[in-house]
């Protein structure tokens, strides 16, 4: 398989080297008053045809530029500026293919001056706003915002729906500057159609970040999607339903309503399909096919958004959702767990049914009563309710004994949780220009309660353990209450030096009560009280942080930055009635820094985290036969060095993207279990403090978009993570390291001809290897790989073909596991009714039947194969409606 994968790459490869094309076109761009040179000048090459953008590029600081991979065919040169008339020019390649126009002169735009109808530039760049002129792109007819976007240049759009900007991520999505499903950008992207859009706009998110404080390759970015004139006041909606063979169902419903100062949307969802494919109701029925995460679910879920602008200074956003899901699962799965010279070998078998019911409402409201204030408010409240049941089955052998215990167990609970948080803050501008004052709020409450009852069979057959039965009840209740207040002021001290100084009050106090009973034989109640089994936790925090800061600006694109933060934290600990409290008292210096030059930063700091009161609870807790737990009330808090490198790139001449981060942790007081483990596999678990653990992260992207050549356009995508970690661990007495390195490469290829046929193929590898230190374990390393395929085809007229092909191969897993697995998937469908308002679909998942959800990996000193029930191969038959009224 992966031989024909990789002939299938270079093939390709070849096929685009022979396409690339050797015209280029240079430049000067200059005002035709100052003669000075005009920098971020966008640069078009269109079609004489259509007008269709072939490539573009915007002019350097020195207003130069140069256009290169041209094909060499008479084409139109588009240079334009805010502020400046447009200008074009006719291309006329020579036999070498080199065109030099030297300098090119732009006149000042009047006041009085209109835009010329019909003049379409297909980007402007406006400071950090790139502006794309959706008409310039074309699409596929009936395509959706997300096919849109993947034609812009710099933006990517992966196979779930996520999309990056210049390999940043977005952090929402707007519809006419109005916020639409913040939580989901995949609603707007996948129900909104292409041919509604007139302008998408990016740029840097700063909506909580008005003096632009966060460093730069923090900031993610947003799309604003701005309607054309006639889609601005109406509504928009879809209908789908499906229904297939094993009772497989999908039902979507999409409703949007238009208007100047508001609008409002609502999305309905039902499905049995487990999360194999995202069903829209709306152009093909399905975005993606995947494989299954595990377990069989039925799906209920729903989304409502409301946005409108109250006055001209108050705006006001609601976004409403909830979902309530059955699922089923069976898990297998494998441990074999090494100590000194013996192997434990753990077989188990887990089944599982689960309701969930989950609802959020989320609200931001924003107003700005004079152009020097922002006063903004933002809630948030979730309810969330489970009730599960499940019966577990084990067993245990060892090197020495065949069968060391049987343990068959089952539970059934209950739980639910309400959490309320806001954020409250006040923005001023000062008399001082760029000086600021921002005060801010935060408030949280959550309460959480559970009931849970669980049945453990033990059957040892080795004398040292003896076989036991457990009928336990517990019942936890919790309650965390939080509240902050923050001051920030920004002051420039000079042209290229400002100060910042934070200053943080907080309080969190959290509650938990655990009641645990053993069932009364005679009765069959749960009576007998267990005090050393129970807790009854408080756990009082108060804390106070003065952070300052400077910064100096060498130029733009130049600066360092350097700070402190002092922090005090006062902790009060309690743990029951029979128990010492344990306060505690702490106070910190955190330095930190960052340097910053053109595309590259470099920062450092130090953070601390306390041990949770759980751990810190000086009692024994046994929760079977063969697990203890014991608290430890001498943990000291992890200290934590983070050294973050970050470099980001885009050459708008050449559309390369070239994205690296690395963060790096090295930790102090890092909290691990210490384990002790008898013979029979009994385990005793205490957490304890060690020094040494460090990881590191890389990762990188890489993306080009190759300029159109003969209908065909081609970007090519490459994702690369590495992590490597050195960890300890304590089993028996013995300390042991463990060094872990990872490595994961994604490359993909996307391949479009005229809108009509899109092929995606794409590889993945995944390196894992884990060496020990100090102990007589045995080294591990594994190689995951994985292909696949995705083609688009939208012939003839009105119909739609999407197949998906993807493999996956892991040659190290346990026995009775399965290595390798082939999903093929295939959807059809066909436009019907008046103006295409219709739509018939047949989708088959899973052809070959050969669905999988299985994972390997290494834990300490434990090697574990897990596998998941999943669902397989179906076939449904769908049937869309689509209603548009506009005015």
């Amino acid at each position: 398989m992966r031989y024909i994968f990789t002939f299938l790459l270079l093939t390709t490869s070849l096929l685009i080297l022979k396409a690339q094309n050797h015209g280029t076109v240079k430049a000067t761009v200059l005002d035709s008053l100052t003669n000075q040179p005009i920098p971020l000048a966008t640069v078009s090459v269109l079609e004489l045809k259509d007008s269709s953008l072939v490539s573009y590029t915007v002019t350097d600081k020195n207003g130069v530029f140069t256009l290169r991979n041209l094909r060499q065919e008479p084409s139109r040169l588009l240079i334009s500026h805010v502020g400046y008339q447009s200008r074009h020019i006719s291309l006329k390649f020579s036999s070498d293919g080199f065109i030099d126009l030297g300098k090119v002169f732009l006149n000042t735009k009047m006041l009085t001056e209109v835009v010329v109808k019909g003049e379409r530039v297909p980007v402007i760049i406006k400071k950090d706003t790139i502006e794309f002129d959706a008409e310039a792109f074309k699409t596929r007819p009936n395509a959706l915002v997300e096919d849109l976007l993947r034609k812009l240049p710099g933006i990517q759009v992966d196979l779930n729906g996520q999309i990056t900007v210049n390999g940043r991520e977005i952090s929402k999505i707007k519809v006419n500057g109005k916020t639409f499903f913040a939580n989901d950008p995949t609603i707007a992207t996948r129900n909104l159609e292409a041919n509604m859009i007139s302008k998408v706009q990016v740029y840097d998110d700063h909506d909580d970040d008005p003096d632009h404080l966060i460093p730069d390759y923090q900031v993610k970015k947003i799309i604003n999607l701005k309607f054309k004139k006639k889609f601005a006041k109406g509504i928009l909606s879809t209908l789908g339903v499906g229904g297939g063979t094993e009772d497989r169902y999908a039902g979507a419903g999409f409703l949007a309503k238009f208007q100047d100062d508001m609008q409002f949307s609502a999305r309905l969802g039902a499905d049995n399909l487990s999360n194999t494919g995202f069903f829209t109701g709306n152009y093909g029925g399905f975005n993606t096919f995947q494989f299954g995460n595990g377990g069989l679910n039925k799906t209920n879920s729903g989304n409502l958004d409301f946005t409108k602008d109250i006055t001209k200074k108050l705006k006001l956003h609601i976004e409403y959702r909830f979902s309530n899901t059955i699922s089923d699962n069976t898990t297998h799965s494998r441990t074999q767990q090494n100590i000194s010279d013996t192997i434990f070998n753990t077989l188990t078998e887990n089944i599982q049914h689960r309701r969930a019911n989950e609802q959020t409402l989320h609200a931001e409201t924003e107003w700005k009563p004079d152009s020097l204030t922002i006063v903004r408010y933002v809630p948030d409240m979730e309810y969330s309710y489970n009730n599960s049941t499940s019966s577990t089955g084990g067993i245990k052998s060892n090197t020495l004994f065949p069968l060391l215990n049987t343990d068959t167990s089952s539970s059934h609970g209950s739980s639910s949780s309400f959490q309320y948080q806001h954020s409250l803050s006040y923005y001023r501008k000062l008399n001082k220009k760029g000086a600021s004052i921002t005060i801010g709020n935060s408030v949280g409450i959550h309460p959480e309660n559970s009931l849970d009852f669980n049945t453990d069979n033990l059957i040892s057959y080795v004398a040292a353990l003896a076989s036991d039965t457990l009928r336990r009840s517990a019942k936890n209740t919790s309650n965390d209450i939080s509240a902050g207040l923050n001051v920030a002021y920004h002051y420039p001290i000079t042209k290229k030096l400002s100060g910042d100084i934070v200053l943080i009050g907080l309080h969190d106090q959290n509650k938990g009560d655990l009641l645990t009973y053993d069932e009364d034989l005679k009765t069959g109640l749960y009576t007998i009280f267990l005090p050393n089994q129970s807790s009854n936790l408080i756990r009082n925090l108060w804390g106070e942080s003065v952070m300052p800061q400077f910064t100096y600006n060498f130029t733009y694109n130049i600066s360092i930055k350097a700070g402190v933060t002092g922090l005090g934290q006062q902790i009060g600990n309690h743990f029951n009635s029979y128990t010492n409290d344990l306060n505690q008292n702490f106070f910190y210096t955190l330095p930190s820094a960052e340097v910053h030059i053109k595309d590259f930063t470099l920062s450092y700091s130090e953070s601390v985290q306390q041990p949770s009161i759980n751990n810190l609870q000086p009692i024994t807790i046994v929760y079977s036969p063969l697990y203890t737990f014991i608290g430890n009330p001498e943990l000291k808090p992890t200290y934590f060095n983070n050294i973050n490198f970050d470099y980001r790139k885009y050459n708008y001449q050449t559309h390369l993207n070239i994205n690296i981060n690395s963060h790096i942790v090295i930790e102090k007081n890092t909290i691990v279990n210490e384990q002790t483990i008898s013979p029979e596999g009994a385990n005793i678990t205490t957490p304890i403090n060690r020094n040494g653990r460090f990881t590191a992260y890389l990762n990188g992207n890489f993306s080009k978009q190759f300029k159109k050549r003969n209908k065909w356009q081609l970007m090519i995508v490459s994702d690369l993570s590495v992590t490597a970690g050195h960890n300890f661990f304590i089993v028996n007495g013995q300390n042991g390291y463990q060094n872990t390195q990872n490595i994961i490469f994604r490359p993909q290829l996307s391949l479009d001809w005229n809108d009509v046929v899109s092929l995606q193929p794409s590889y993945n590898i995944n390196y894992a290897i884990t060496k020990y230190q100090l102990v007589n374990y045995p080294n591990t390393s594994f190689t995951t790989q994985g292909a696949g395929m995705a083609a688009d085809v939208s012939l003839p007229v009105n119909f739609r073909w999407r197949v998906s092909y993807n493999y996956n191969y892991n040659p190290l897993v346990a026995p009775g596991f399965q290595r390798s697995s082939n999903l093929l998937d295939l959807s059809v469908s066909k436009r019907i009714q008046k103006d295409g308002k219709g739509e018939i679909g047949l989708i088959c998942y899973d052809m070959l039947n050969q669905n999988v959800s299985t994972s390997h990996y290494v834990v300490a000193n434990s090697i574990n194969d897990v596998q998941n029930q999943v669902l397989k191969r179906y076939v449904l038959l769908t049937y869309t409606y689509h209603f548009n009224k506009f005015k």
